[in-house]
């Protein structure tokens, strides 16, 4: 794993090199170092754990910083540096209670020096034109130089008693890892391209120590480096070639108004409607236009957004597809080809320009036909004509049907007469049916009305009682408004006392 961890990172720096992106610079800084150890230790969160500190170190060495993006927003940051880590450990004794009563207190430190060669991936946020925020990550790979641990130990008389021991390396108890790996973030800002400053933060993942008991020594470190670059990269040469001192996106040495923000269409110069031509050139500056009108837009007459110098009809507003003129009607019924179903042949515009439909190809549309499912005759408005002995088959039958004196009640007698007209409407299942109920003038007119009413209900429930649809039949009572004869002979009062049926399609 270490081995390929250094052929990429070796790769990296060589193929970058060879691109001329690479950064030099050198730096340090300070930091706090730490060791996290976990152990089986009796007592040692009592007598141990919370007495050891961290202890302060530096760092320094060489650092290097590698575009790998176009627009040099992404980079690696690799670098090479010496740096110490550690921790202490302070703890003062009461002599009565100690274990040793002439022991006071124990100072202790544990050191260990590294080479050490971090590498993060970096992103870089612009602020200013000057100042990028940098965020990163990585990992680092160290290689021990050397490790000790020293003792000062003081009795009750103060007396003093010191102790330095240089570990070994190797896999015995009490020994160092030459290697030692672990993860890193960075966080700062670079500025200008010559100063970088971060704030760093490192965690071992490997066991740096073999202690002579049950446990697991990693590094951390927290701190800040501070690095002075002694090269600009490709990325900064190229930013320092186009430099712009107003601002305005188009570099000072192409500028042909320079110290005035304008735009790079009119090679630096203001352009207030942005139209390419600079304003000082311009007849309508506050207007986009054309550079063979001036600067103004090209005249439209006709205000449809076609320039009269493309415009087939420049006095009628059109659309540019047409050449600016209307959208054409070829069938001249109204409604424009866009929208016309049926382009050549004159139609309504309810139906997209095409003709109304003719359901039953009666020769009758379906707008003038009253029967558009059932072929008809122009004369009966598209419905078919209703046979002449039907009609007087219903009409026979309506004389035969009788209720009782001043009732809705049918009478017996009328059956008969009731089931042709329904055999009648079941054989004919398109034909609709109106039943009308007259009285003569004997009586109130509202008593006539109601009862004329009734009996055309009556006669109309017993028809749905034998399986005619109550949708296709009407119920109206009439009372004494449509006498059909005298109603002052009794002759004439039982002609106008009627059941009539009207039907159709």
């Amino acid at each position: 794993m270490k081995k390929i961890y250094f052929f990429i990172c070796a790769n990296i720096l060589i193929f970058n090199l060879l691109q001329a992106q690479i950064k030099i610079g050198a730096g340090g800084g300070i930091h706090q170092a730490s060791i996290a150890e976990k152990n089986n230790l009796q007592g040692w969160d009592l007598n141990y754990k919370n007495y050891f500190s961290p202890s302060t170190g530096f760092h320094a060495g060489v650092f290097a910083e590698i575009p790998i993006d176009k627009k040099g927003n992404f980079a690696v940051l690799p670098s090479l540096q010496y740096t110490n880590k550690g921790r202490k450990f302070a703890r003062s004794y009461d002599s009565t209670k100690s274990f040793n009563s002439d022991t006071s207190s124990i100072l202790s430190s544990w050191k260990t020096s590294y080479v050490e060669l971090p590498v993060n991936l970096i992103y870089k946020l612009p602020i200013t034109q000057k100042v990028n925020f940098i965020i990163g990550a990585g990992g680092y790979v160290s290689y021990l130089l050397n490790g000790k641990t020293s003792y000062d130990i003081y009795n009750a008389s103060g007396e003093h008693q010191s102790y330095n021991d240089k570990l070994a390396y190797g896999d015995q108890v009490k020994t160092y890892n030459k290697i030692d790996y672990g993860i890193n973030a960075v966080a700062g800002l670079d500025f200008n391209d010559r100063i970088l400053f971060t704030i760093n933060y490192s965690k071992g993942l490997a066991d740096f120590y073999k202690a002579d008991y049950d446990a697991s020594f990693k590094h951390q470190t927290i701190g800040a480096t501070a690095v002075v670059w002694l090269t600009k990269s490709k990325t900064a040469k190229t930013k320092a070639a186009a430099q712009d001192s107003d601002g305005d996106g188009v570099p000072d040495k192409i500028d042909q108004c320079s110290g005035e923000s304008g735009t790079v269409a009119s090679n630096g110069c203001p352009d207030k409607d942005s139209d390419g031509i600079p304003d000082k050139e311009d007849k309508c500056p506050d207007v986009a236009g054309l550079n063979k009108y001036g600067g103004c837009p090209a005249p439209d007459k006709d205000k449809d957004g076609v320039p009269d110098d493309e415009d087939k009809c420049p006095d009628i507003a059109g659309s540019a597809k047409y050449a600016g003129c209307e959208i054409p009607d070829t069938d001249k019924d109204g409604v424009n080809d866009e929208e016309d179903s049926c382009p050549g042949i004159v139609g309504l515009p309810k139906y997209n320009g095409c003709p109304a439909p003719d359901t039953d190809k009666d020769g009758i549309n379906d707008d003038e036909d009253k029967c558009p499912s059932k072929p008809g005759t122009k004369d009966n408005k598209g419905c078919p004509v209703i046979e002449k002995n039907m009609v007087d088959e219903i009409n026979k039958a309506a004389k035969n049907i009788l209720f009782d004196v001043n009732s809705d009640n049918i009478k017996a007698t009328s059956y008969p007469a009731l089931d042709r007209i329904a055999d009648i409407m079941l054989n004919n299942t398109a034909l609709k049916l109106d039943i009308e109920g007259h009285t003569d003038n004997t009586g109130s007119i509202r008593h006539n009305q109601v009862l004329s009413g009734k009996r055309a209900l009556a006669i109309k429930m017993y028809l749905v009682k034998k399986g005619v649809s109550h949708e296709r039949m009407t119920a109206s009572g009439f009372g004494s408004e449509h006498p059909i004869a005298d109603n002052n002979t009794e002759a004439g009062r039982a002609k106008n006392r009627r059941v009539a049926f009207k039907v159709t399609y």
